[in-house]
């Protein structure tokens, strides 16, 4: 698809061009286009009636479910924004997250108030019900930088964020000219939590172009249903955040086999595992992705090879996607030189319109930059980072993790790094532990090993990081883990081991 449009106008598009392809699979619900295209219509009449008017937010709190997406398409389809929010979650963070919204409708599956808010409620249902009627649904007009979703990210607080993304930014990727893997033939399972980024990715990446998604009912995607998910549907392309690829490596790396493409990022990659990857599919293209929510999706792209696995720094992150720039500044705000590391700041069409409801967050983050005489707008990331002589960004850590323990200024990343070099670790985390007024109190490492390595102890461990680190970097408090928590994004839960550090 050459032009690009709206999220709904795309998915109307293909529903004309191609009315009896299939968008959707959700258990044994088989959706195609056409079908789901006149279910959003008919959602957006019945949201319409409910108050949505053009330019709101508004909160969905239903079950991941082929249902789910037609009601977002109806959404859209009323010139407004979706956001969603897992109906499992505690009623606390619920609340905290409707608190920042000035969503007209709440809708979901049980009656009643939340915070004072009317839930509307939308009983389960098959699309191909919701479709009955197919009657066009007359919407507003909708530009590629109108706001689409909001995101809600965590952040290093704690507290959720809500990142209004526009149209343009999902579709920016995807089509003529973009990543490999989407469009008519292409099938990705949609497993990515709702109010992640990386569920546009797995979902609009393939129903802006005619593609497939895959409706994944589980907290998280895992070896043995991705088997079934490549036998039974066809599942080519792949999306995984860094914990979730390394588990996946150290349990059945073989549950990878019939995939023809791999996408992975979240976090820094660990050579040890794509080494055993790539050992295992040489052929199958495995990408390091990067990028914050606020750039939505990715903003980086890297093959991985055998050659990344010894690169000083970690495997790089990689080459600008389309609709994408990243410009790497000094302290002072002026343009890093090659192999210069400096404040990774991100441009172009993946910006978020910014955090909803919070300008002076806004305005801290998303700032204006001068870039050969120009002034743009950027994202502040908070990484740290340098491209190399060969245009190719590289990661080094984030501005957050530098801390100062002892009069020292210490990178934790730099402690994870050196960790992974030892043969017997599997994955690594390193944690500032911090009393109650927040001040460093002292470093921890918590690491897994592989079978053959288990006795490794936290003194033989310290003996070789000894060899490759400061004295003043080597963590006090080391403890072998069975495996690293991940939290519900599929990423190492940092906050959770912080707590773990303090006991």
């Amino acid at each position: 698809m050459s032009t690009r449009l709206p999220l709904h106008l795309a998915v109307r598009r293909l529903a004309s061009a191609n009315p009896d392809a299939i968008a959707l699979v959700h258990d044994t619900e088989h959706v195609s286009y056409r079908t789901l295209a006149e279910a959003g219509d008919n959602y957006a009449r019945l949201l319409t009636s409910w108050g949505v008017r053009q330019g709101d937010i508004v909160a969905l709190m239903l079950p991941r479910s082929a249902q789910l997406v037609a009601v977002q398409l109806g959404v859209l389809a009323c010139g407004a924004a979706y956001t969603g929010i897992d109906p499992r979650w505690p009623a606390s963070r619920v609340s905290s997250i409707l608190d920042q919204l000035d969503a007209p409708v709440v809708v979901g599956r049980t009656p009643g108030d939340i915070e004072g808010r009317p839930v509307r409620v939308i009983a389960p249902e098959s699309v191909m019900s919701a479709a009955a009627d197919p009657a066009p649904y007359n919407s507003p007009e909708v530009s590629l930088d109108d706001a689409a979703t909001v995101f809600f990210t965590s952040g290093t607080t704690g507290v959720s964020k809500g990142v209004v993304t526009t149209h343009r930014a999902v579709t920016r990727m995807f089509g003529t000219a973009g990543l490999d893997g989407f469009g008519p033939g292409h099938v990705t399972p949609q497993a990515a939590p709702l109010p992640w980024d990386m569920y546009a990715f797995e979902l609009w990446g393939q129903l802006s172009t005619g593609g497939t998604s895959v409706i994944v009912g589980e907290d998280h995607l895992m070896p043995r249903r991705l088997r079934a998910l490549v036998a039974d549907e066809g599942v080519d392309t792949l999306w995984l955040t860094t914990s979730l690829f390394n588990l996946f490596v150290d349990e059945d790396v073989d549950s990878f086999a019939g995939l023809k493409r791999l996408y992975v990022g979240g976090e820094k990659q660990s050579p040890a595992h794509v080494g055993r990857y790539l050992e295992r599919f040489p052929d199958v293209p495995v990408w390091n992705g990067y990028g914050p929510a606020e750039n939505c999706m990715l903003t980086t792209l890297h093959r991985m090879g055998p050659a990344d696995l010894s690169v000083p720094g970690g495997i790089p992150l990689g080459r600008i996607v389309p609709g994408t720039d990243v410009v790497v500044v000094r302290d002072d705000g002026s343009p890093a030189s090659a192999e210069e590391t400096g404040e990774i700041l991100v441009t172009g069409g993946g910006l978020a319109l910014g955090y909803v409801n919070d300008p002076v967050l806004t305005g801290t983050k998303f700032i204006e930059i001068e870039v050969d005489g120009e002034t743009r707008r950027a994202y502040r990331t908070g990484d740290m980072g340098l491209f190399d002589s060969d245009g190719v960004l590289h990661y080094r850590d984030r501005i957050d993790r530098q801390i100062k323990l002892n009069g020292n200024r210490i990178e934790l990343g730099d402690i994870e790094s050196a960790a992974r070099r030892v043969e017997a670790i599997r994955t690594c985390a390193a944690v500032a532990v911090r009393d109650d007024n927040g001040q460093v109190q002292h470093i921890a490492l918590y690491y897994s090993t592989d079978a053959d390595h288990a006795g490794l102890t936290p003194r033989e461990l310290r003996k070789q990081l000894a060899t490759m680190l400061p004295a003043y970097a080597i963590p006090t408090a080391m403890e072998r883990l069975d495996a690293l928590p991940i939290s519900a994004n599929g990423k190492v839960d940092l906050r959770a081991l912080g707590e773990r550090g303090r006991r």
